[in-house]
């Protein structure tokens, strides 16, 4: 398994090459999950086909401790899950960061 996470400042094109790399990664037959922690979704919603999908942190806030795997994990393009943390960003400032899991043996960085 491999891991990769990318994170930074706002509006650097996090979010865009997440979702590129994703796809690429998906089109070469590797299982890849994104693990988004930006509040306004943004690393997985083009992967959902458009979908705001409600974060982890919303969901423990509405729903208390006894949440299931499938409410907070959706399936997107190619067979990719998904999730989005919530998180506020980096040191509280506005940003945010994405890591992607992805299991295989011909990639090599």
């Amino acid at each position: 398994m491999r891991k990769i996470a990318m994170y930074g400042k706002g509006g650097i094109g996090k979010s865009t090459t997440c979702q590129n790399l994703v796809a690429g990664l998906t089109e070469m037959g590797k299982k890849v999950m994104v693990v988004g922690c930006d509040p306004k979704g943004d690393s997985t919603r083009l992967l959902l086909g458009g979908l705001n999908q409600h974060t982890v942190l919303d969901t423990l806030r509405e729903e208390g401790e006894d949440v299931d795997l499938e409410d907070i994990r959706k399936t997107g393009f190619g067979g990719t899950l998904c999730t989005e943390s919530g998180g506020i960003g980096y040191s509280g400032r506005p940003g945010s960061g994405y890591a992607l899991v992805f299991s295989g043996k011909t990639i090599s960085f």
